[in-house]
């Protein structure tokens, strides 16, 4: 059985699944998930389109959907006795599926844990107790369960085997229809509509300061899966894109990212970065009492120090913004630098194959 609740938990556990079929062309995979799973084979008692909510009043409207679905997934691992049950992130959903499987004797394999090194560690120990084996993509993150007392091993991060081009600056931006003699800043907002309502307007304010001080800098905004072209303000100086994140960050000399995964993407691509995030002002002070964190970033939190500048809700202004950007534009030196810690993070990650070598896990505990 393997449960995921999300489109980014789907993804990583579609390819895991591939990987287990590969490996073991006989095996029955079934579970929650969405199109992605299924695609790879495993057979959905529930599909994750109906899972999907946004806003506090949303997630309490649908509490009671979400323990129907947990009570028919536990009769359904004691009905059918599962060689393995495989979780894909979503923590509060999982946690308690870990715990009854656990005590009926059935192997558990965690993979991509939930967060508890930067918000509840508690659910570590939890986790360690209820778990044979606990897959991470993180390094600090298996160190962080190790020490909560889990089995844990370090698989690499996913994105090893997919965030690259094999094209160059140059071609990348004749790809793209972008001038190679001119500086270009890449833009990305966020994957969510809300997210790009509250960023999106501010980085184009930044665009318009920067556009004073150097007139030939030309801007690009690869579009995130989800982000219709038509719900996007008019941005005549603006090139947007629509599937070539990756090319888009190779023919950048900067990007200006909203905090999350879009990060890693760039320290893949050795691209430097400002990363910033805003959210709406109950959310933040919710977030700010309830996560015990100094950066937000995904390669600061790696690297533990800030390498690359980030900026975070009162802090996102075009004020605030520009004049770091166009000091990164204007200096080789301090770009050059940056990529070079990236390189350190990327080093961190492990090295390509993270599906496959969960399915071998998964597989292990299969008698």
């Amino acid at each position: 059985m393997i449960i995921a609740g999300e489109p980014s938990g789907d993804l990583q556990a579609s390819r895991v699944a591939a990987g287990l079929k590969e490996l073991a062309p006989d095996l029955t995979l079934f579970g929650m998930g969405g199109d992605l799973m299924e695609e790879a084979g495993v057979e959905l008692i529930y599909h994750i389109r109906d899972s999907a909510v946004m806003g506090i009043g949303e997630v309490f409207t649908a509490i009671p959907a979400f323990l129907k679905k947990r009570k028919h997934l536990k009769r359904l691992i004691r009905a059918k006795r599962p060689d393995a049950v495989v979780l894909v992130d979503f923590g509060d959903f999982n946690m308690p599926l870990a715990r009854f499987a656990h005590r009926l004797g059935i192997p558990v394999i965690y993979y991509i844990p939930p967060k508890a090194w930067a918000w509840r560690a508690s659910r570590a120990k939890k986790i360690a107790k209820t778990t044979t084996a606990v897959a991470s993509i993180f390094p600090f993150a298996a160190e962080f369960y190790r020490e909560a007392g889990a089995n844990v091993a370090f698989v690499g991060h996913p994105l090893l085997d997919f965030a690259h081009t094999d094209l160059s600056c140059a071609e990348a931006r004749r790809a793209l229809g972008l001038s190679e003699d001119y500086p270009v800043l890449g833009l990305m907002p966020g994957s969510r509509r809300r997210e790009v309502g509250r960023i999106l307007p501010v980085m184009l304010e930044v665009t318009d300061q920067i556009r004073q001080a150097v007139s030939d800098c030309q801007f690009v905004l690869p579009l995130a899966p989800g982000i219709a072209p038509a719900t996007l303000p008019e941005m005549p100086s603006v090139k947007v894109v629509e599937g070539n994140v990756y090319e888009a960050m190779r023919a950048s000399d900067l990007m200006l990212i909203a905090s999350g995964t879009a990060t890693l993407e760039a320290t893949c691509l050795g691209t430097p970065m400002i990363v910033v995030y805003k959210m709406s002002r109950l959310s933040w002070h919710i977030l700010r009492a309830l996560v015990k964190m100094e950066l937000s970033g995904l390669p600061n939190v790696i690297a533990g120090r800030e390498i690359v500048p980030e900026l975070l809700q009162d802090q996102v202004t075009a004020e605030r913004i520009a004049p770091i950007a166009l000091d990164l534009l204007r200096s080789a030196k301090k770009r050059e630098a940056q990529q070079e810690t990236l390189r350190w993070v990327y080093e961190q990650l492990g090295d390509p194959g993270a599906a496959k070598r969960t399915a071998q896990l998964i597989l292990s505990y299969i008698k």
